[in-house]
């Protein structure tokens, strides 16, 4: 997750600026401790003896110049953040910071919208514009080995470009403090070769219940009562009342937004003990639900969220 293992343009960017920054640092560093060492020796410095020149010289002449070099240096490796100069078509994605998740959503031909939280699904090496705002407080999205950070403001989209060099997973950070569980906003970011991303969102956009069996079925009139006021099954459709979409879900890495590792295990205990997992989420407890319909509601969404 160290943007200091770059895996874009713009994080290598970043990462060599900070490289510049630190051995700078240390070099002035060094400077200073031979200064300090030199005033305390026994040796004193005399009174006017080069005084005005060492003055010119160690505290005009070398800090102007210092900061001009980082100055017209950072300026030009700042170029490779902006997408200036790039003739390809971006990949647009839009991103909404939620307490405490992620609603990431894919703009489809002919005005449609596909919805899924928390897991980013992108092609490799082809600039990414994300579109970012929050629906509640600010938050950051920052993924950092692919560069800079944007915050995520409530009315307000900002936009910032990523890309990935190669294909992989990556791990991203809500970076602005946003409340209780803001350690635990993580999201995830694939960069597919080629068109693979297309294949992640044939599935989103195909889920069914078709093939159910009869515990799915029970599972579907609870997860009916239960549930469906703040999640939707239809990837096309947010909830009246949103929380994040469970279309997909068997695809997702994790629950919660990294609270723990999706699976059959997984699935049944957060249902039974998210507060536990993630506490202070707005998902409310389920300790008036019997193990028997906790179990048909996991059935049903193990077999929607193929």
């Amino acid at each position: 997750m160290s943007i200091l293992e770059p895996a874009s343009r713009g994080a290598g960017a970043v990462a060599d600026i900070w490289w510049v920054m630190f051995w700078g640092a240390l070099v002035v560093l060094a400077i200073m401790i031979v200064l300090g060492l030199y005033a305390a020796s026994s040796r004193p410095w005399h009174a006017g003896k080069g005084l005005t020149a060492f003055i010119l010289v160690g505290g005009i002449a070398w800090p102007t110049l210092t900061v001009l070099a980082l100055l017209v240096y950072g300026l030009w490796l700042g170029e490779a953040l902006l997408p200036r100069g790039d003739s390809r078509e971006p990949y647009r994605i839009e991103v909404v910071g939620h307490q405490w998740w992620w609603e990431i959503r894919y703009p489809q031909e002919g005005g449609a919208t596909l919805i899924d939280a928390n897991e980013i699904h992108v092609p490799a090496g082809r600039p990414v514009d994300v579109h970012v705002t929050s629906a509640d407080v600010i938050h950051s999205f920052w993924i950092p080995r692919m560069g800079p950070k944007i915050d995520a403001v409530p009315g307000y989209t900002n936009v910032v470009r990523i890309e990935a060099d190669e294909p992989g997973t990556y791990r991203g950070q809500c970076s602005e403090f946003c409340g209780l569980q803001h350690a635990g906003m993580v999201l995830r970011l694939v960069a597919h070769e080629g068109d693979g991303h297309l294949d992640h969102l044939e599935r989103l956009g195909g889920g069914s219940a078709e093939g159910a069996d009869a515990g799915a079925g029970a599972g579907a009139a609870a997860f009916a009562e239960n549930c469906s006021a703040c999640h939707s099954l239809d990837a096309t459709q947010p909830a009246a009342d949103p929380g994040p979409s469970l279309a997909g879900l068997s695809q997702r890495a994790f629950l919660g937004a990294g609270a723990i590792a999706n699976g059959p295990e997984g699935l049944r205990t957060w249902l039974s003990s998210h507060q536990s997992l993630k506490p202070g989420n707005l998902m409310p407890t389920f300790h008036h639900l019997e193990p028997e319909t906790i179990e048909a509601i996991a059935a049903f969404l193990e077999e929607r969220g193929r």
